[in-house]
């Protein structure tokens, strides 16, 4: 069950037009569909490459992409105020760099499930991060929605790990990144209004990129391998699954708060067990 229904002065949910509405549900939508095939194609990577190769190849990847976008149209560019600018550089890095090493090290020793349902539990923390640092206030439908979250969560992880055995350590790293997912939210939302969305996500994803070259320069030689289908399958998770997503969803938070686009995420659990059982 999805929670929805933050406010505060300036949450950004009260007294948002139709076609904002509109925007930010067509760009969850969006981010939920992709999403939801993340985890079946970063597993079959996930065979020939390390996981910090996969996670340096994608966040390249996003980068590139972010700055063809923002250069191809130079008017998405605008001076980031000093206020905004830890906001703006440490939502991506944490969000390349940080989010894709961990999640790509937890996924290779957990099962799509496992990790599925501990990313669940995002909501929760943005909600938490949302109250704490933006001082939002949430609706009892949230707490309720909320809770009802968490549990789901955690039965289903009571119930299997998808047939493989679950790593502590993998529990462990699939847990930070969703730590890490969670506080990007929280940041992205408190300056999404400011900014256009990718340009938003573009200083931060370059040096993020440049720190997983450098972090994963000694494994260089992995990628003589590397099948055209891998390759594919790369530029996609690079592109449009880290690129597009997080332009997708900080063009939502123009108008949700960071804990309905969290919570709206969580149908990207479902989805993904589905997809990888086929």
């Amino acid at each position: 069950m999805t929670a929805v229904g933050s406010e505060t002065a300036g949450a950004g949910e009260t007294g948002v037009t139709g076609s904002g509405r509109r925007g930010a549900a067509l760009a969850m939508a969006a981010s939920i569909a992709i999403g939801s095939v993340t985890g079946p194609f970063l597993k079959v990577v996930l065979r020939h490459l390390s996981p910090l190769s996969v996670a340096a190849g994608r966040v390249v990847i996003s980068a590139l992409a972010f700055v063809v976008v923002v250069v191809a149209q130079p008017r998405r560019r605008r001076r980031i105020e000093p206020g905004d600018r830890w906001r703006v550089i440490g939502s991506g890095v944490v969000g390349s760099a940080g989010f894709h090493v961990l999640y790509a090290f937890g996924q290779q020793r957990v099962s799509v499930a496992v990790a599925g349902v501990t990313i669940a539990t995002m909501p929760v923390l943005a909600a938490a991060g949302e109250v704490l640092f933006l001082r939002h206030r949430l609706r009892r439908p949230a707490v309720i929605g909320l809770a009802l979250a968490l549990t789901g969560a955690a039965l289903a992880a009571w119930g299997g790990s998808g047939g493989r055995p679950t790593s502590a350590v993998g529990v462990a790293a699939v847990a930070g990144a969703t730590v890490a997912w969670a506080a990007v939210t929280v940041a992205t939302r408190s300056v999404a209004d400011r900014y256009d969305p990718w340009w938003l996500n573009t200083p931060g994803t370059v040096l993020g990129a440049l720190v997983m070259v450098a972090v994963a320069a000694p494994r260089a030689h992995e990628w003589r391998g590397l099948t055209a289908g891998d390759g594919l399958r790369l530029v996609w998770l690079g592109a449009v699954s880290s690129a597009f997503v997080y332009a997708a969803l900080a063009r939502a938070m123009r108008d949700l708060s960071a804990t309905t686009t969290a919570s709206l995420w969580t149908l990207v659990t479902p989805l993904a067990i589905a997809v990888a059982w086929v």
